[in-house]
């Protein structure tokens, strides 16, 4: 699993698809599964939690199914604390989500204004 975050509209998957040869496509929970290349991760878990699901149990569910996947998300967990709940509860969910991802991964690469940093 290769894994690129960074913050919206930093060029992660710009970088991802450079890298691999794989461009990242936004894709349901379900189909991610099978992707080579996903994009929006934090969307993804934004979805899975409004079904009910869990987004730690969904890392490790795609962990255990897609283990070559590139995989790009923005960072959300910065910047302002949301006054909504849900939101603070996404945020939450999806930095767990990503760390359990980045802890099997076998590269993380951080994008900041389109400049790739390795940190694993």
């Amino acid at each position: 699993m290769k894994l690129y975050i960074g913050g919206a509209g930093h060029g992660q998957e710009i970088v991802a698809e450079n890298e691999t040869g794989f461009k990242p496509i936004l894709c349901s929970p379900e189909e991610a599964f099978d992707q080579k290349a996903i994009d929006r991760f934090h969307e993804i878990t934004k979805e899975v939690l409004k079904s009910g699901g869990s987004a730690q149990e969904f890392a490790r569910e795609l962990v255990k199914k897609n283990p070559d996947a590139v995989i790009c998300s923005n960072e959300i967990g910065g910047g302002i604390h949301p006054l909504d709940k849900d939101e603070r509860i996404w945020r939450e969910e999806t930095g767990r989500a990503l760390c359990i991802l980045a802890e099997n991964a076998e590269q993380v690469t951080r994008v900041f204004c389109g400049i790739p940093k390795r940190i694993k």
